[in-house]
């Protein structure tokens, strides 16, 4: 486009205009030789200042070899057509000159040459606006020709031909790249989608293609069911035989779930150990599947270092327990908690009953926390009466606890509640204390008593409960053979070396210790 477009340029506003005043009165061979050799020189002096502009904006970083060339090129081209035109009609002396800068001008490129060896090569774009200029610059060059020299000619014809048609292959190409683009960004675009939507490591669904799945075609459409895995044990796995053995695991049982799905199903890995299925099938159809998927998973798994035995546990939801895709994933999960709470390697439904236990749970969890602060918390005492006398002799501290909205929340429902979050240790502390304090009283009173109270193992195991329990005596001024501290009887056998250090540690300092749930736990004791 740009030697097409500066030979016309040349040949319109310039060569033809010269060429038909000095062949003026020859005779019509001479003339036609004479455009020849113009047409001819203007249209390589045309290519060699295209190329020497396109290498000097396109090129990259040093330019000023190339430049040489380039501009030894143009040289060049200009002088070898003046040369042609000299030869036909000039003198010695314009014959000499051009000859000399025809010279340079190889001479220039011979040079640049050598310098821009190993430099980058040029850049490829269809996309700059250097070759539509050019074609513009043309077209205004044949605008001015009219009023000035009249109708083009032939050569200016073809010129605009071969501008027009470099117009049309650029834009062609073009196009072509156009769509070539659009079809691997398309190709791109579907391809990090089924990234998205697929977890790395097993080649499954991942939780985003589950919500997907759901939201379009589960909730509120036909009967399915959705199954919530965990593999039982599987972080000893991790842990024992390393990742890469709990990977191929992973890839074992993604391979596993597959082998069980129909068509339209969906095996998911949620993260971790944990997987989901999708179900079309009626709840009854769906329950035989997941113990058949329960019966696959626990199976050996054959890797390098030995087979592996995991069991897994299923919790399982019908898409008509809810109407939200969220609260579908809530109910399969809830189901799975109570599966692991209730044995594993087991198959749960989801029940409305487990729900309403979780989320009474959770209250209670949440009105613990400070709740002594608040003054909810108080101790009744049970008095412990010594038969031959038939008085008391001792009292047991026992914990209650009265929510302004609950009511009357009994211990055996937020003692495990407290044990499990970590809140037991400040529970045991106010009971110890709020216990010596009230023994204080009733010993002031003349009363002689003693108080038992029971105490976490938990607790217990901690460097700094004997000096808690040592400070709880101290401050309310209650001699220590009056505190006794009840321990379960199943829970000593935990870490029983440590134990009795803790246990022998207590009776030094006075304070007395009790069995409680005698005969419940083992008999070794």
């Amino acid at each position: 486009m740009i030697a097409a477009s500066v030979a016309a340029v040349c040949w319109t506003l310039a060569i033809e205009p010269a060429t038909a005043r000095r062949t003026l009165g020859v005779d019509s061979l001479r003339i036609e030789i004479g455009r020849a050799l113009f047409t001819s020189a203007a249209v390589a002096t045309a290519l060699a200042c295209g190329l020497a502009l396109v290498t000097v904006v396109r090129a990259a970083s040093p330019r000023a070899p190339l430049g040489t060339a380039a501009l030894g090129l143009s040289v060049t081209g200009l002088t070898g057509a003046a040369l042609l035109v000299g030869i036909c009609e000039g003198t010695g002396t314009e014959q000499f000159l051009c000859s000399v800068g025809y010279a340079a001008g190889l001479l220039a490129v011979a040079l640049g040459a050598r310098q821009a060896r190993g430099t980058t090569p040029a850049r490829s774009s269809r996309s700059g606006a250097l070759p539509l200029g050019a074609a513009a610059v043309a077209i205004g060059a044949q605008l001015v020709r009219l009023p000035v020299f009249g109708p083009a000619d032939d050569v200016s014809v073809t010129l605009a031909a071969l501008v027009a048609g470099a117009l049309a292959v650029r834009q062609a190409a073009a196009l072509r790249d156009l769509r070539r683009y659009g079809d691997e960004a398309a190709a791109r675009e579907a391809r990090f989608r089924a990234l998205a939507h697929t977890d790395a490591l097993t080649g499954l669904a991942n939780r985003r293609r589950l919500v997907q799945v759901l939201r379009q075609d589960a909730v509120g459409g036909p009967p399915c069911v959705l199954l919530a895995i965990d593999l039982d044990g599987f972080k000893d796995v991790n842990d024992v035989r390393g990742h890469d053995v709990g990977d191929a695991v992973l890839v074992e049982v993604a391979r596993r779930l597959s082998t069980r799905l129909r068509p339209a199903e969906l095996a998911v890995r949620l993260g971790g150990d944990e997987f989901a299925v999708l179900l079309w099938a009626s709840a009854a159809d769906a329950e035989t599947r997941a113990g058949e998927i329960l019966a696959d998973l626990a199976r050996p798994y054959d890797v390098t270092v030995g087979p592996v035995y995991l069991s897994a546990s299923i919790g399982m939801a019908g898409c008509a327990t809810t109407t939200t895709v969220e609260g579908l994933l809530r109910n399969a999960d809830l189901a799975l908690r109570f599966a692991k709470k209730r044995g594993k390697n087991r198959v749960e439904h989801y029940a409305a009953a487990d729900d309403q236990w979780l989320r009474r749970r959770t209250t209670i969890e949440e009105a613990l926390r400070g709740a002594a602060d608040r003054g909810e918390l108080t101790l009744a005492y049970q008095p412990v009466v010594a038969l031959d006398e038939g008085r008391a002799v001792g009292v047991e501290a026992l914990v209650r606890w009265h929510h302004p909205t609950l009511g009357s929340v009994p211990p055996a429902e937020f003692v495990p509640v407290a044990e499990e979050v970590g809140l037991i240790g400040e529970l045991d502390r106010w009971v110890l204390r709020e216990a010596c304090r009230q023994l204080s009283r009733w010993l002031a009173d003349g009363y002689d008593l003693w108080v038992s109270v029971n105490i976490s193992v938990r607790e217990l195991h901690l460097p700094g409960y004997i000096g808690q329990v040592v400070d709880a005596f101290v401050d309310h001024g209650v001699p220590p053979d009056r505190l006794i501290l009840e321990v379960t009887e199943h829970a000593v056998a935990v870490d029983v070396e440590q134990m009795i250090g803790r246990l022998a540690a207590l009776r030094a300092v006075g304070v007395r210790v009790a069995l409680d749930d005698f005969g419940a736990g083992y008999s070794s004791l």
